[in-house]
């Protein structure tokens, strides 16, 4: 047994060798196939060339469609977050002590408006000693000038100008301390409503510290990321789609207002934003969107995916005219289900093989399976019978 086991193997590495060597000329051709397919290589009178079977120019049977023009549509969908177009974090400018609160969550405030004030002894204090400084560099200043114009030998046109260096400085001084005063109340840098204040009476605030937020809540914004091949279609003012799982049911509206630039080179996202239109009341700033991008492309030729034919040289489709078939090269751009877009030199109504595509070959015949089934019927329906004279007759 082991003998015939090996002898077998051997006889089958001897089999594969010489189908790797001669599989191509011990095999038929696709030429060949194709004219038994089509017949053309058929002699005249019904048989093939040196004898046969007869088969005449037999045309394959296939399934057409017609070419339809239509549009297509592109969507993208992006998970957003709900934006407020104005929104400022206020921070206080130095640090201290509050002293007193002037404003609720909730607030409508315009801009400069105070929000808070800490505690400003020490500023006013500060700001008394620059001005009494200033009130004194004055004084000087207007005695020099004095005795320089009455030609007072005593007085030099230097000190005059050191008279007038010593006013300016104690003037800065004053501006500093009222400054200083004034950034001991908080404002808000915008119209809008006040959110939460993250401060209490007696708090003690450093500089740079955030306190609250102040916002326009009419005035909204989504901003989402979409995958590099949207750049294609987006543009400053398309319209998207903006669906919220706070607000089931409801489709908002929002225009493109800003595209980025870049394209970040991790995710090979590209960041969007896009103004929200209409009534937004009873959105926040910081929710959660869904949002939907849909862009209907010019009308190009549709077609079946199941009639496209693949090859080395890419994609194709086969047009009938006449019984016969041409291959039209074509470019794939869109596809939904069982339905492809194409670029290709094909007109709308063109007769274009959809079943039967891998029995094809530039030129060759074809016919429908309606026309296959009339003729196979046509050749089946039963003679008439001859009736053979009688005797008699």
């Amino acid at each position: 047994m082991k003998r015939i086991a090996e002898l077998l193997l051997g006889l089958m590495a001897v089999a594969a060798v010489t189908y790797w060597l001669f599989g191509e000329r011990l095999m038929p051709s696709e030429g060949a196939v194709a004219a038994e397919e089509t017949g053309a290589g058929a002699a005249p009178g019904g048989g093939r060339p040196g004898g046969g079977r007869p088969g005449g120019n037999r045309a394959a049977t296939v399934t057409m469609q017609s070419v339809e023009l239509s549009p297509y549509v592109l969507e993208y969908q992006a998970v957003g977050t709900i934006e407020s177009t104005a929104r400022v974090a206020v921070v206080a400018e130095a640090s201290g002590q509050v002293e007193e609160l002037l404003v609720a969550p909730g607030d409508r405030v315009t801009a400069d408006a105070p929000l808070l004030r800490l505690e400003q002894r020490t500023q006013k204090l500060d700001l008394n000693s620059a001005k009494a400084s200033l009130a004194e560099a004055e004084n000087a200043l207007e005695r020099v000038e004095r005795l320089s114009a009455t030609g007072s030998v005593a007085v030099t046109s230097v000190q005059v100008q050191e008279a007038q260096t010593a006013t300016d400085l104690a003037q800065v001084a004053v501006d500093r301390a009222e400054l200083a005063l004034d950034r001991r109340i908080i404002r808000s840098p915008i119209d809008g409503v006040v959110g939460l204040i993250d401060a209490r009476l007696g708090d003690y605030l450093n500089a740079n510290a955030q306190i609250t937020t102040v916002s326009v809540p009419e005035q909204l914004k989504v901003g989402f990321s979409l995958p590099e091949r949207a750049v294609a279609v987006l543009e400053p003012g398309l319209s998207v789609d903006v669906l919220l799982p706070a607000r089931i049911g409801q489709v908002f509206k929002a225009q493109i207002t800003a595209i980025d630039t870049e394209i970040d080179p991790v995710t090979r996202l590209i960041d969007v934003e896009a103004q929200l239109q209409g009534d937004v009341t009873g959105l926040r700033h910081g929710m959660i969107a869904n949002v939907v991008l849909v862009e209907e492309q010019e009308a190009m030729p549709a077609i079946p995916a199941l009639s496209i034919a693949w090859s080395r040289e890419g994609a194709s489709v086969f047009v009938a005219e006449q019984g016969t078939v041409r291959r039209v090269p074509v470019t794939i751009r869109h596809r939904l289900d069982d339905r492809v877009w194409v670029d290709g030199t094909l007109a709308e109504g063109d007769q274009i093989v959809v079943e039967g595509v891998q029995k094809l070959r530039e030129g060759g015949q074809v016919q429908t399976l309606q026309l296959a089934q009339a003729e196979t019927k046509k050749r089946r329906a039963p003679r008439p019978s001859v009736q053979e004279p009688s005797v008699n007759e």
